[in-house]
């Protein structure tokens, strides 16, 4: 009797057991056909959604926050909207001040459209937004203060050579509209007449005409020397500083990083070997 309830037992759990992998079954094949179907949306029709036009109205409105939360409800409905993912990027980069989530849907853009125009594009904007999140953590261990300190140096280094490069862009213009001028206008030739004879006294001596007189050479003296010396300039290194970005302070090239290099080479085994607080000749 004992083994016969046992037995009904076992069997009702075994029916019971069978009919929920059935639900379970059914409902992992109803979300398998739902993730295809949501794949195959294209985004010119994921972007008729609701919640993905409502999120585009916000933006126009200035309303960012409120935009960022639509795109977000329309990635529930489509998760395979690339569209939605660079928006968010671009939202969350530019309006929002967080480059974290930026980063993320750049990268969840590449993932649904590699083969994309738009992937050099998107790949600098991951650049930018993590130079961004380590300009925000300056203390991390994982960011380096001097490498930040090093690029921003670049970066001024970079403008002041635009600068001059400008300048000289303008000059050498001024320049070739001169000589332009000067070709363009006609030219008259004036002969002169023959200039009287210079009388001569005891005094001044004759000079025979087409002759010029050389001008007395100019000696250098010691005091001449002990002046061109003390024009030799030495410069304290400090944190980011660079051969070239010393070059373009000095000389406003930071191609004559060599005359630097060559002035210091007994303190330096290479270009790149700088030491905060070392002392550099500055030829």
């Amino acid at each position: 009797m004992d083994t016969t309830l046992a037995s009904q037992k076992v069997q009702a759990a075994a029916c019971t057991l069978r009919r929920s992998l059935g639900v379970v079954i059914a409902a992992v094949l109803m979300f398998l056909v739902a993730c295809e179907h949501s794949d195959s949306v294209s985004d010119a029709t994921a972007e008729q959604e609701v919640n993905y036009q409502r999120a585009r109205h916000l933006c126009e409105q200035q309303d960012f926050p409120g935009a960022a939360e639509f795109f977000n409800r329309a990635l529930l409905v489509n998760p395979a909207f690339a569209n939605a993912h660079l928006e968010l990027g671009l939202l969350y980069e530019n309006r929002l001040a967080d480059p974290i989530s930026a980063i993320y849907h750049y990268r969840r853009f590449l993932e649904l459209r590699p083969d994309s125009d738009k992937k050099q594009l998107v790949e600098d904007f991951i650049e930018r937004a993590k130079l961004s999140l380590a300009a925000k953590l300056p203390q991390s261990p994982i960011v380096d203060p001097g490498e930040l300190t090093r690029l921003e140096n670049e970066k001024t280094a970079l403008l002041q050579e635009n600068a001059a490069l400008r300048t000289l862009v303008a000059e050498l213009e001024k320049v070739g509209n001169a000589a332009q001028l000067v070709a363009t206008t006609p030219t008259t030739v004036t002969v002169a007449s023959a200039a009287p004879p210079v009388p001569t006294t005891a005094t001044t001596p004759a000079v025979a005409p087409g002759i010029v007189m050389a001008a007395a050479p100019i000696m250098s003296t010691p005091e001449t020397s002990t002046m061109e010396s003390s024009r030799v300039r030495t410069y304290t290194v400090q944190r980011g500083d660079t051969l070239q970005s010393l070059a373009l302070r000095y000389y406003g090239s930071r191609a004559a990083w060599e005359r630097i290099f060559q002035a210091n080479r007994s303190g330096l085994p290479s270009k790149d070997q700088l030491k905060v607080g070392q002392q550099l000749v500055i030829p």
